[in-house]
């Protein structure tokens, strides 16, 4: 019994949560059984409307000191694949905390297919002008073979400037830049080439190698705000990644009609272009303990997120020479502070998919009638661990409900 217990103290934690779904199904109890959640208290009322689930991840701390720095992402990247979630997004963000574990989505994505069975796997996003559009293909391609044939991409013109030390040159064009190297990622997928000068100034016709598994790459776009931008995604007829904070429902809606109608006259069918939301997600059964679990790291999370927009402020101000919109330097610990508390006690009942099923439910309808295809549901912000995983037991009751699921 001794070597028993020695064997068990020497497992990782990853190690001991598989070793418990192994013992569970060897025992006949069903993963997605043990995992789904008592029906809350105040049943949800039936819905008209559909809409997918998946699990966003983006602020995890690169610069944490610990050994399992990926374990919420490929733990929760197996429960979403286990229960029926639509995709599992990463990022792209460089030499910096905030986001700091996604450097490079296309490796995150090749060790989540090694993972996962059928879940969409999906960059969200890749900052294309960063990078040699031809290497994004080839990169791609080998997670489309790697997971067979689960690959997409949601494309993003970037806007922190920390990234453009890859690619300063490509900062003021970058919304160009984008929408070029989507045409040559495409084209590339499809199986065509492209011209390109190598050594001696020799033309060359590069084929990307392995040939991806699908016959043409599922392209998104992430768009904040900008309406021009929403009218060019429904033009190329691709999806749209976006988020509501600092959006409101009835702005949203006005730009996915914007989409929907550039789509159709680009002869594409309106309504197959899928709009997904990011939102910030914690679901459990009491609404005060919920609140108490995410305040600390939303209050974090927005503070941070302040911390960044302050120096690209401050950076377009240098490099325009103009006035900056705000005073930067001007900004106090103090004062971030009391923003983020703002900010936290402003966002929590419109534009975050925290607290109970019924509460949640809410917001879910709005969006779906807003014309809301999808919730990418941003679960890495500060909660520890357990709570993220216990959580994701209530939302999977949530996503049962809109999916017209019988468990819910």
């Amino acid at each position: 019994m001794d070597h028993l217990h020695e064997k068990l103290k020497a497992l990782s934690p990853a190690q001991r949560l598989e070793l418990e779904r192994r013992l569970k199904e060897k025992n006949g109890a069903a993963t997605k059984q043990e995992s789904s959640p008592e029906a809350p208290v105040e049943p949800l009322r039936q819905s008209p409307n559909k809409i997918d689930f998946s699990l966003f991840f983006f602020s995890g701390d690169g610069s944490a000191e610990a050994s399992d720095k990926y374990r919420l992402v490929l733990e929760g990247a197996k429960f979403a694949d286990g229960h029926d979630f639509k995709a599992v997004w990463t990022p792209e963000r460089h030499f910096q905390p905030f986001g700091g574990l996604y450097p490079n989505p296309s490796v995150l994505s090749a060790a989540i297919a090694a993972v996962t069975r059928r879940i969409q796997i999906r960059a969200g996003s890749v900052v294309l002008p960063l990078h040699d559009p031809v290497r994004i293909a080839e990169e791609w391609s080998i997670v489309d073979n790697l997971s067979g044939g689960r690959v997409e991409v949601s494309f993003a013109s970037g806007w922190h400037p920390a990234d453009f030390a890859l690619a300063p040159d490509a900062y003021e064009s970058r919304k160009a830049l984008m929408f070029a190297g989507i045409e040559t990622v495409k084209c590339l997928w499809s199986g065509q080439s492209v011209s390109r000068r190598s050594v001696g100034d020799e033309e060359v016709q590069l084929h990307i190698l392995p040939r991806p598994i699908q016959p043409e790459l599922p392209v998104w776009i992430s768009i904040a705000r900008n309406p021009d931008t929403w009218i060019r995604a429904g033009e190329i007829g691709a999806h749209v990644l976006t988020a509501i904070v600092k959006q409101p429902l009835e702005e949203l809606s006005k730009k996915i009609q914007l989409y929907r109608e550039a789509r159709e006259r680009s002869g594409f069918d309106p309504e197959s272009g899928r709009v997904a939301t990011m939102l910030h997600t914690f679901v459990g059964d009491d609404e005060q303990k919920v609140k108490a679990i995410v305040k600390p790291s939303l209050c974090a999370y927005f503070r941070a997120n302040l911390k960044q927009l302050e120096l690209q402020t401050s950076t377009y101000a240098r490099s325009s020479n103009a006035r900056a919109p705000v005073e930067v330097e001007r900004i106090t610990d103090e004062d971030l502070d009391s923003l983020a508390e703002h900010a936290f006690e402003r966002y929590y009942d419109q534009s975050l998919l925290c607290g109970t099923p019924t509460k949640c439910a809410q917001l879910v309808e709005q969006l779906a009638n807003a014309g809301v295809n999808e919730i990418a549901c941003l679960v890495d912000y500060g909660p520890s661990f357990s709570d993220v995983m216990e959580s994701l037991r209530h939302l999977d009751f949530l996503r049962a409900h809109f999916s017209g699921s019988k468990k819910a």
